[in-house]
């Protein structure tokens, strides 16, 4: 990737298929720190950062962001061991969402500055950031490379939607629970991820399952086994990891009507609102045009990942040119 003597090491305090997939495509030596929730989690993520630092010494360090304390705390250690800093921000990096408070954007904006480079996953994203002087670069996720896994048997007269989820404040949950119910028994929803945020008096319709977090083999399987897939947000320029994966898996797409992802799934999908009724009619009609949403599918993948492929060739030339620099 760049010069035979340079050591490049992907730091992160969370696992996430993105860092992955980029990391394997780079060619990068990845470290995945992430000890158990408690009192004691960020001393233990601070002192195993210096340790794995100082141990390996790399020339290059990427870090996930978020974490912004992971972030702060490498643009403190470069200055230290004199290493190349590439943040990889994801959007609450960018234009936060969750966390909107002035303190939390002046960090983010201390980062940018900090790193030698910032990796994004589209343009919008990348004129926020270049107004500040950061140096940018986009490259969106990978289309994972999603195992084949075995298949159990599926009801013919029941259509399967699995609902990609975290319960994160962007995700329009609620909505698409009484989506469900509007649609009635003859789709079933899958909804993955921890559903504790949800209300505890909430009365859920028969034909919406919560999975819960699942291991990736059987996280894959419904994936695979779903007539549709469903991948919701509030932010404007926000690329969901859901839909990368039913690009993966070739499956229908039903997703929000941003202008950042009509541009990035351009086929296979159907964009839509996220009134209760307008999500019922968008997967209503991704179930009854499944078969051509499909066969896009398998036309976006590959046109992603040609395009992928051209967006990390020009990230390589931008590291060697600051490999180079340094």
């Amino acid at each position: 990737m760049m010069q035979p003597e340079t050591t490049a090491v992907w730091l992160t305090w969370e696992r996430h298929r993105r860092t992955r997939e980029i990391a394997r495509a780079l060619d990068l030596r990845l470290v995945e720190l992430t000890p158990a929730a408690g009192v004691w989690r960020y001393p233990r993520l601070l002192l195993q950062t210096v340790q794995c630092v100082t141990r390996i010494r790399p020339s290059v360090l990427f870090v996930q962001c978020p974490s912004i304390v992971l972030g702060l705390v490498a643009a403190v250690l470069k200055r230290a061991f004199g290493f190349t800093l590439v943040a990889d921000l994801h959007n609450e990096a960018v234009e936060p969402f969750n966390y909107s408070s002035r303190l939390y954007r002046a960090l983010v904006r201390l980062i940018w500055r900090g790193a030698d480079l910032c990796v994004v996953t589209n343009e919008p994203l990348q004129r926020r950031v270049e107004r500040s002087g950061a140096r940018t670069c986009v490259l969106p996720d990978r289309v994972p490379e999603l195992a084949a896994v075995p298949l159990g048997s599926a009801n013919a007269a029941v259509a399967t939607v699995v609902f990609v989820c975290s319960f994160a404040p962007d995700e329009p949950y609620l909505e698409m629970i009484e989506a469900a119910r509007l649609l009635g028994p003859a789709v079933r929803l899958a909804i993955t991820g921890n559903p504790s945020r949800l209300p505890a008096n909430l009365s859920l319709p028969p034909n919406v399952e919560l999975t819960g977090f699942l291991a990736e083999d059987a996280y894959v399987a419904r994936l695979r086994q779903a007539d549709a897939i469903v991948d919701l947000t509030r932010m404007d320029d926000c690329l969901v990891c859901g839909g990368y994966e039913a690009v993966a898996v070739e499956r229908p797409l039903v997703t929000s009507d941003t202008s950042a992802l009509r541009a990035f799934f351009s086929q296979g999908t159907v964009h839509t609102t996220h009134e209760p009724a307008a999500l019922a009619a968008a997967i209503t009609r991704a179930l009854r045009d499944r078969d051509r949403l499909a066969f896009e599918m398998t036309t976006l993948k590959r046109e992603l990942a040609s395009g992928w492929s051209a967006r990390r060739d020009t990230l390589q030339r931008c590291l060697r040119d600051l490999v180079m620099i340094r």
